[in-house]
């Protein structure tokens, strides 16, 4: 998640966005105060409609295969925070998954 902010904030065009994405990588807030930020939503709001029609470009077995890795990471969420089950695969570490989720492309590839 730092990565993915850190790229978030250095694409956005707003100031008050970089400096809550600043605020929170460097503690100072939470990513609960980022998120209830209208800067965060008028950055979503921004990044969102090109994010989309990238998704809707993909060919269905690639959406599919992004949707089952996509619950696979959730899954794997779940399981990191306590919450016991077997057949959910092991938590992916923050860098990996940034580092795989900026390779798929997605807001953080789209033009601002």
């Amino acid at each position: 998640m730092k990565q993915s902010l850190t790229v978030l904030a250095a694409k956005s065009p707003d100031p008050e966005f970089r400096r809550l994405a600043a605020d929170v990588l460097s503690g100072a807030l939470g990513v609960r105060d980022l998120v209830a930020s209208e800067a965060f939503n008028t950055t979503l709001d921004r990044a969102f409609p090109s994010a989309l029609a990238n998704i809707e470009s993909l060919p269905d077995e690639e959406r599919d295969r992004l949707a089952a890795d996509a619950r696979e990471r959730m899954n794997a969420l779940v399981d990191s925070t306590g919450a016991h089950d077997e057949a959910v695969p092991a938590a992916i570490p923050d860098e990996q998954a940034d580092e795989d989720w900026n390779q798929q492309g997605g807001i953080l590839r789209s033009d601002w």
